[in-house]
């Protein structure tokens, strides 16, 4: 767990050191909501069908030009998944339950913007709490991008609204099994799990400095 906290401190705080370098540019301070819809690509017999989504977050913006800018934020969101059980009752099928998954996530992104357009991409790391992910699981690793625009209110507020797709890849602790499903013996791997991809629609509002 130390380690995890360690890898976690420095993809955080490194870029913002690095960054501080460039003071001369304008920084920023963004602060968004969303909501979407994602799913699992490639699990045929996936018990978690898909997800809708809520979420919450901000990002520092520190200038690296006058069009280029690194994003450091975080993000938390709330997924009701819907679960693939099919269970029956007096003859008729029940198809899913939903089920409930909070998340955090930790994104860096680099960010182009030209007028009133603008892109953002990057990687992220992510770890799931509630119902979700699976007890094995350490969390996931993506990358994202945001394609969006800008409205100016005033010269230091921006409204944004954006679209911002996202695909990652579980790691998780795992044991060898036998035939049966039954652990062979009490040494764990780290291996990947499924992939999820999303799609989130975000509206945020940025103050520069």
């Amino acid at each position: 767990m130390r380690k995890h906290l360690i890898i976690i401190a420095l993809a955080v705080f490194m870029p913002l050191m690095a960054a501080a370098q460039y003071g001369r540019q304008s920084n920023a301070i963004i602060a968004h909501v969303g909501g979407g819809w994602g799913g699992f690509p490639g699990r045929s017999s996936a018990t978690r069908i898909d997800h809708f989504m809520g979420a919450l977050g901000a990002d520092v913006k520190l200038g690296l030009s006058d069009n280029l800018s690194l994003l450091v934020g975080l993000d938390y969101q709330f997924r009701f998944i819907n679960s693939g059980y099919t269970t029956y009752s007096g003859g008729i099928a029940h198809h899913s339950k939903f089920l409930n998954g909070h998340y955090l996530r930790l994104p860096v992104r680099v960010e182009y913007d030209y007028n009133w357009f603008y892109v953002a991409a990057g990687p992220y790391i992510e770890k799931g709490f509630s119902n979700m992910p699976g007890k094995h699981e350490i969390g996931l690793l993506g990358a994202n991008l945001e394609l969006g625009g800008r409205i100016e209110l005033n010269r230091y507020d921006y409204l944004r609204i954006g679209l911002l797709t996202s695909f990652g890849t579980s790691l998780r602790y795992v044991y060898d099994e036998d035939e049966w499903g039954n652990p062979i013996n009490s040494a764990k791997h780290m291996r990947w799990g499924y992939k999820e991809l999303n799609f989130l629609l975000r509206v945020g509002y940025e103050h520069r400095f």
